[in-house]
């Protein structure tokens, strides 16, 4: 009977598994028609791509950071770039290649190069084989080169290699248009060095130890526009000939002097960098040049003021070539810089600086003349000026002046009128003086930023300074201002009224400020302001309307940024909020900013106290949510210990007056 009653379902069940079996191998081949029919479209649509990604993939190929101890073996002839830099190769043979067009082998341990191993690489134009081992053997290796005649960029730096060692890699190589030679043993360059590659466009030796450069090595190069000779031993420019190369980095040399003698050629020189050597004198550069970009921070100019540096350099520019006559006697056109836009004196010995010193350079946009000991800023050799002689002088291009790290206290009156589209005076750590009074006119003892109508930007942090009071920026429509750094600084009442309008960044960072004055206006406009530093535990009114992108409230004394719950800026995205006293469970802010995905940079650094009874403790803000909840949960379960009781009382109450009714009722 039980026999009877199971086959039914025995059959019931093979049926449906049947079923399932038929669906599920239609549901794959439906799947699989799709899949395919995907792939017939993609590839009928786009053909030219997936032919194009493919001879990309032949074309190139890098075995980089593999290991490898010799090259591969059986390369795909079509190769035209073989990247097989960060091995440990230590021997190259013979490459069969006839397409390559670019190798490199640099940092490997290659010191065996066979003969004949470019031989067969006719279209080869760039090989990079810095960092080897290429000082040993190099005749040997050099007859490697020996068929490079197309070659076009070629690197050998930091090889160990000395004069007559490259002369040997370079030989033969007459169409070398890029060489890089850094970081080797170079200690003198003669003409016969570069004499089979007139072609060469740019040399790099930065980092050797070359001390002479003989007259006639570049000179006769004329295709030569850039040339880097930064961080060796040379110690003066007797005679600057190059009168092809535009840029000229001799930078963290010992040069005490560079000069050009006086001649009619025409220099393409636009950029010189004689940053970080020993420089006493100001440069002579070429009489016709076309001069842009000049470097001279990190020298020793200066010492006994910029326009003596200036004379003296004149000075032995003659007895050097008593031959030759310098018959004008203005600063400016014997330093042959009236095409200069550019000019970088920082971290030098200037200790005056006077405004007719660098005059009549009309394409001058910027001046650097930060970190040096200037107390003073004159107007030269004459105490006093008049409109007309301040035209004569004037650099009617600067827009950008940078006097940091300085020790100035005032500026002459007439400042601003040498530099009528000045748009950023960096000012910070000096002494300024702002001028005080109902007048607010600039004097020779104080600075007043009255009616500067072409200044944008103002740093005037770390200067000391007590006070600011509304008329010390009449007129005046700044964008940035940086008041960081004064401490205990007042802002007077108005003291801000005239940025109402225009500011866009403020800084008054470490001001050590815990409110703003009441009457300060509210900021329409700033887009970035940085309060960090201070003692505020809220945000001041001034700054609730502003329309903030950048927000920074580092080390200050909050405890929670609720105001953003009332307040958010509409458009604020950066925020820096690490280094405050927040309270771990009063975090409702943090889950606004992520909503309304602002970024805060340094949340992985800010930190809040949580307090439980007697006990402190600091947690990462990330992580508060963590102590908070523990937190609900004691304070949860205390309550029911203390209901526990509650409920017991009331239900023995309850059960004894139960009791004693039915009692009664029972007598009754």
């Amino acid at each position: 009977m039980d026999s009877i009653t199971t086959q039914p379902k025995q059959r019931l069940k093979a049926k449906k598994h049947k079923y399932l079996v038929r669906t599920t191998a239609q549901m794959a081949v439906y799947f699989i028609g799709l899949l395919s029919l995907y792939t017939l479209c993609t590839t009928a649509l786009s053909p030219a791509t997936s032919y194009r990604h493919q001879q990309h993939n032949l074309l190139e190929l890098s075995w980089s950071n593999q290991n490898l101890y010799s090259i591969p073996v059986e390369l795909d002839q079509r190769l035209q770039v073989l990247d097989l830099s960060n091995n440990a190769i230590e021997q190259l043979n013979v490459l069969n290649l006839k397409a390559l067009e670019k190798l490199d082998l640099s940092y490997n341990h290659l010191s065996f190069i066979e003969k004949e191993a470019f031989k067969d690489l006719i279209h080869l134009e760039s090989i990079n084989l810095a960092m080897n081992l290429l000082d040993s053997n190099v005749i040997n290796n050099s007859n490697a080169f020996q068929n490079l005649y197309g070659l076009k960029h070629l690197d050998i730096s930091l090889n160990n290699l000395d004069d007559s060692a490259v002369g040997l890699y370079i030989h033969n190589a007459t169409a070398l248009e890029q060489l890089s030679l850094t970081g080797n043993s170079l200690t003198r360059l003669t003409p016969s060095l570069f004499a089979n590659n007139r072609n060469l466009v740019n040399i790099d030796m930065e980092n050797n130890n070359i001390l002479v450069v003989d007259e006639g090595t570049f000179e006769f190069l004329e295709k030569l526009s850039a040339l880097n000779l930064a961080r060796n031993n040379l110690i003066h420019v007797c005679d600057f000939q190059l009168h092809q190369v535009t840029f000229l980095n001799l930078s963290r040399n010992s040069i005490e002097f560079f000069f050009t003698n006086r001649n009619e050629q025409m220099y393409l020189l636009e950029i010189l960098d004689l940053s970080y050597n020993n420089l006493v004198y100001f440069p002579i550069v070429p009489t016709r040049n076309r001069l842009k970009y000049l470097h001279l921070q990190y020298n020793k100019l200066g010492a006994l003021g910029l326009e003596i540096s200036i004379s003296e350099a004149k000075e032995l520019h003659r007895n050097i070539n008593q031959n030759i006559e310098i018959h004008n006697k203005d600063n400016s056109t014997d330093l042959n810089l009236l095409t200069l836009h550019y000019i970088d004196l920082s971290a030098n010995n200037l200790k005056d600086f006077s405004l007719t010193s660098l005059g009549k350079l009309s394409f001058l946009e910027v001046l650097n003349l930060s970190t040096n000991c200037l107390q003073n800023v004159s107007y030269g050799i004459k105490t006093e000026i008049n409109q007309t002689e301040v035209s004569h002088f004037s650099l009617p291009s600067l827009h950008y002046i940078n006097l940091q790290n300085n020790d100035i206290e005032y500026l002459p009156k007439m400042f601003f009128n040498f530099f009528p589209k000045l748009k950023t005076l960096v000012l910070s750590q000096n002494h300024i003086k702002l001028c005080v009074g109902k007048v607010q006119l600039p004097t020779d003892s104080c600075v007043s930023f009255r009616e500067i109508h072409s200044l944008r930007n103002l740093d005037l942090g770390e200067n000391g300074i007590k006070a600011i009071v509304s008329n010390n920026f009449a007129g005046t429509h700044l964008v940035s201002l940086n008041l960081s750094g004064n401490q205990n600084i007042f802002l007077g009442t108005g003291a801000l009224k005239y940025f109402q309008g225009s500011l866009k960044s403020l800084s008054i960072a470490n001001i050590k400020a815990s409110t703003l004055n009441a009457s300060t206006p509210c900021m329409t406009r700033p887009r970035t302001l940085n309060i960090s530093f201070n003692r505020f535990e809220d945000l001041p009114e001034s700054f609730r309307c502003s329309p903030l992108k950048v927000l920074d409230l580092r080390n200050n004394n909050f405890t929670s940024l609720n105001f953003l719950l009332k307040d958010m800026p509409q458009d604020l995205e950066f925020m820096y909020i690490s280094d405050n006293p927040y309270n771990c469970c009063n975090t409702k802010w943090l889950r606004v900013l992520y909503e309304k995905h602002v970024s805060v940079v340094d949340l992985d650094r800010a930190k809040c106290k949580h307090k439980y009874g007697i006990y402190k403790s600091i947690h990462f803000l990330q992580n508060h949510t963590i102590q908070c909840q523990r937190e609900s949960f004691q304070n949860g379960s205390n309550i029911v210990w203390i209901l526990i009781p509650c409920l017991i009382f009331i239900l023995v109450v309850v059960v004894l007056v139960k009791l004693i009714f039915a009692k009664a009722s029972h007598i009754v």
